[in-house]
């Protein structure tokens, strides 16, 4: 039998064949979304063997980097429901999680920072790395199979031809986040290489932000392709899809009770890098501001102080609303996007990270 018009993977008769009716209960759709974002799958599982069950694993560490934010155990940040994507608060055992690794792998992985003093090792900075691609690579998995979900149920009160332009919009975006986990798997199996040998070798380089006591009021960590610079100078082309993207990984983290935003790419992409630092650095007053907006512009897993957020005017919560909202616009970055840090992010110096240890 022949798949429906809407390119699912059920039959016509089963999927769009009579499906101008109203959804009466949304109910059970929000438990199918519920259960998806929260599938449990260990990432690092072709690498080496697991031996327990996968687990809420942290994505940036709950004692040694939320709890230096929070506020009755509580930050700020992005939360996913039916019809929405609303910064709202959050309680630090769920914040930045995901059923991405496990027990075994998250505790061995990610030791090198979380119990051990963080000295900028050449491992510490690479475990980061690692653990924002994986992150970033279940997210975009997910993704797919919500909007797979949506597909089948969302469109059933549509006309023929609302339907017809849902479908098209939601297989745009399937597309769109499936060419983003072929991007992510190159570079997740890049790193993962690294484990396959007994010393980490030098494959990314690493640009350290060392922050000033008490800062900052955000932690965030991610991997992502940046098409632009924040000069607005291109960096690559995003929509030639078969061209491999450029990525970088990004993580502002407290650790030891020290801040550090810390951006990082492969020694591949090394003048892809470097131009990115130098359109941050070149203008030292700004510095601040380029780091902020860069990370609420484009990261999702961010979270903020509630004392911090809490403090703000209603225009600087719509200015950063406005820059949370970027990632639903059609337009191209531009330096006119970049706001005030709203001391939220204080620089104390910065560096290339050179390994002496």
């Amino acid at each position: 039998m022949k798949g429906c018009w809407c390119l699912s993977d059920s039959p016509f008769i089963e999927c769009h064949f009579n499906k101008k009716k109203s959804l009466k209960d949304e109910k059970p759709i929000h438990n199918k979304f519920k259960k998806i974002l929260s599938k449990q799958e260990c990432l690092h599982k072709n690498v080496s063997p697991c031996f327990d069950k996968v687990i809420k694993a942290h994505s940036i560490s709950k004692k040694i980097s939320l709890s230096t934010i929070c506020q009755n155990n509580h930050v700020y940040g992005f939360k996913f429901d039916f019809n929405d994507i609303k910064f709202r608060k959050i309680g630090i055992n769920d914040a930045s999680t995901f059923y991405g690794f496990c027990k075994k792998h998250d505790e061995l992985l990610f030791s090198s920072f979380e119990k051990k003093d963080f000295l900028k090792t050449n491992k510490q900075l690479f475990d980061l790395c690692y653990r924002a691609i994986c992150q970033e690579h279940y997210t975009m998995l997910r993704v797919i199979d919500s909007l797979n979900e949506f597909k089948k149920n969302i469109d059933k009160d549509y006309s023929l031809i609302d339907q017809i332009r849902f479908q098209a919009e939601i297989n745009s975006q399937i597309n769109f986040y499936k060419l983003g986990v072929r991007y992510s798997n190159y570079y997740k199996q890049q790193l993962e290489k690294k484990y396959y040998v007994s010393k980490h070798e030098d494959d990314l380089v690493h640009y350290i932000f060392e922050l000033q006591e008490n800062y900052p009021k955000f932690q965030s960590s991610s991997c992502f392709n940046l098409e632009y610079d924040m000069d607005g100078n291109q960096l690559q082309n995003l929509d030639r899809g078969e061209v491999q993207s450029k990525n970088i990984f990004i993580n502002c983290v407290s650790l030891q009770s020290k801040g550090y935003f810390i951006i990082s790419w492969f020694k591949e992409n090394n003048d892809f890098g470097k131009q990115i630092i130098s359109s941050i650095v070149s203008s030292p007053s700004s510095i601040d501001d380029k780091l902020f907006s860069l990370t609420f512009l484009y990261i999702f897993n961010t979270f903020v102080s509630p004392e911090w957020f809490e403090s703000l005017t209603e225009i600087q919560k719509n200015e950063l609303k406005t820059l949370q909202d970027f990632w639903n616009e059609e337009n191209n970055f531009s330096p006119s996007m970049i706001i005030s840090n709203m001391n939220s992010i204080r620089i104390k110096r910065h560096y290339f990270y050179k390994n002496t240890i």
